[in-house]
C-alpha cells in the first residue's frame, strides 16, 4: 500500500471547500477512507487545522472535523528530536521543513501539497493533489 504524507493546506482545502482546490484534495480523503492509501499527517498540522477551522467555521464543527480526520489519517507525532531533524533539511520555512521531516519519519512515498515550491531539496517526491494517482 502506498504511503502518502498530506500537507496542512490539502486538508484545509477540503474542510473549508477552497475554490479551485477542494475537489482534487477530496480524492485523498476518499482513498484514505477506502484504505487504498496510508495517509499520514503531522500532529502539528492537526492543531493548525483546528486553529484555522474554528475561525472560519465553529469550534464544534472544527472539533468534529478533527475527530473525523483522526479516523482517516495516521497522525505522526512531533517531538524535540523531530524539530532538530527539521532544522537539518534544506527548507527555509520551518513549518514546511517539519512537514517534510514527518513525511520522512512516516516513510512516505509521496508528500502531497499545493505548495510544491516549499519542499525543494528533499528526497521524497512532492506533488499536488491534482497530479496524485495511485
Amino acid at each position: 500500500m502506498r504511503t502518502v504524507f498530506v500537507d496542512t493546506n490539502v486538508i484545509l482545502d477540503v474542510l473549508l471547500q477552497n475554490d479551485g482546490f477542494w475537489k482534487d484534495s477530496l480524492k485523498i480523503f476518499q482513498l484514505a477512507e477506502l484504505k487504498q492509501i496510508r495517509a499520514c499527517v503531522s500532529a502539528s498540522s492537526m492543531t493548525d487545522i483546528f486553529y484555522v477551522a474554528k475561525k472560519k467555521l465553529t469550534v464544534q464543527t472544527a472539533r468534529k472535523a478533527i475527530e473525523k480526520m483522526l479516523g482517516l489519517f495516521e497522525v505522526i507525532g512531533v517531538n524535540g528530536d523531530d524539530l532538530r531533524g527539521a532544522l537539518t533539511l534544506p527548507i527555509e520555512d520551518m513549518e514546511d521543513s517539519l512537514q517534510a521531516w514527518c513525511a520522512k519519519k512516516a516513510k512516505a512515498d509521496t508528500l502531497i501539497t499545493r505548495d510544491t515550491d516549499g519542499f525543494t531539496g528533499i528526497d521524497i517526491p512532492v506533488i499536488t493533489p491534482a497530479k496524485f494517482t495511485i
